[in-house]
């Protein structure tokens, strides 16, 4: 058996649920015969200007398989993958500086027209819930109302937005969201961290995709991981499941490593009195972050980041990547969960159709991580029934 934990649809409901004074207001759907070619919405575009959302519908929409269940059915049994996680088209529709309770809203009917999409294909789809933070407690309770409906999962940006301008924070730095992720860790739901495409960028960032100095910064996926770690979040909920959606492998060790040399104590190697005061030796040794204390800093971070890595943190896998083998020798197999990104055309999904052989065909994964991680790490984190 072969379960998917990467994959995006488009429903051709998925508004229609939205009733009352918002329903002028939800998203009309335009297509040419069966493929889906922009999303309008009554009021406009729900964008921030200097931003830079990719236009509606996203990437793989010119697959029938994007808004046709049938259609999609009919690819999953050629590529022979038995099971599929669902995760929303994010797109130019999709923000969390749209006002908060028709993001809400939206969120709710996407989420019942896939619940009645796993309804017509009951053991085959599994929808993963889609929640408006930008509504704090409207997500707690669709989260609530999700679990209670059999869905395995939920997803979130790693990137925070906000209306004002163009410049987001790592969503795990924002303290007022965390009820939620306390709220997950309740239900033991496991949570997806992918790209939504708003066109926001973290703090800053911008300015180093001047002269091609975007190579050099962080990713806006990389800083949010550690933001999970640093900001103390796994610590005061260590039993969140946090998967990592179409990361990659190839920074997972040596960004792990990094963190645990930062996170272990720094002694100047230099004699009493010679070339550094005493207190600013005392400062290197206490090795605290940057504006923040060492005991607030001590306090948060109790264990060596590489612990979480192996212990709270999932990846979605890219199977024709040579680095997986490193990663997996790193954190071990159970950590990694086949995906194909179907329909995406994108890196993430352009071997999608060649997935299933590419990880059959890999000599330096054994049969067992296979095996791993064709369905066996899904069914224990997901809870399927095997």
């Amino acid at each position: 058996m072969i379960v998917d934990c990467d994959t995006h649809f488009f429903p051709k409901d998925a508004f229609d649920y939205i009733d009352g004074p918002l329903a002028d207001k939800r998203p009309r759907l335009v297509f040419d015969r069966n493929i889906l070619t922009d999303i309008e919405f009554a009021a406009g575009p729900y964008s921030v200007v200097g931003a830079t959302p990719l236009p509606a519908p996203g990437s793989g929409a010119h697959f029938a398989g994007m808004t046709d269940a049938g259609v999609r059915m009919s690819d999953y049994a050629e590529m022979g993958i038995e099971r599929q996680m669902v995760l929303p088209q994010f797109t130019g529709w999709w923000s969390y500086a749209i006002e908060p309770n028709l993001g809400a809203a939206l969120a709710h009917s996407w989420n019942v027209s896939m619940l009645r999409v796993a309804k017509d294909y009951p053991g085959q789809v599994y929808p993963v819930a889609l929640v408006a933070l930008q509504d704090v407690d409207s997500s707690i309770d669709e989260v609530q109302w999700a679990h209670d409906n059999g869905f395995p999962a939920v997803v979130i940006d790693y990137v925070f937005p906000v209306g004002e301008h163009t410049y987001g924070t790592p969503t795990a730095t924002h303290r007022e969201i965390w009820p939620f992720f306390a709220k997950c860790e309740e239900l033991d739901m496991p949570v997806f961290l992918h790209a939504v495409q708003h066109g926001h960028r973290l703090i800053n960032f911008m300015n180093f995709q001047r002269d091609g100095l975007d190579s050099f910064a962080p990713s806006e996926p990389h800083m949010n991981l550690v933001a999970l770690i640093t900001s103390g979040l796994l610590d005061k909920y260590p039993g969140l499941k946090i998967i990592h959606a179409e990361q990659g492998a190839e920074y997972i060790r040596p960004l792990a490593e990094w963190l645990d040399k930062l996170h272990g104590p720094y002694v100047a190697a230099y004699a009493e009195g010679e070339g550094v005061s005493k207190g600013w030796r005392r400062k290197l040794a206490a090795k605290a972050p940057q504006l923040v204390s060492a005991e607030d800093g001590s306090e948060k971070n109790r264990r060596l980041p590489s612990y979480y890595f192996r212990n709270n943190f999932y990846w979605t896998i890219e199977t024709e990547e040579r680095e997986l083998v490193n990663a997996v020798a790193f954190v071990g197999g159970d950590r990694f969960l086949f995906a194909t990104d179907y329909p995406h055309d994108d890196p993430g999904g352009q071997k999608k159709f060649e997935d299933v052989e590419l990880l059959a065909g890999n000599e330096q994964l054994s049969e067992k991580v296979k095996e791993r991680m064709r369905w066996m790490n899904a069914t224990e984190v997901f809870k399927f029934p095997s």
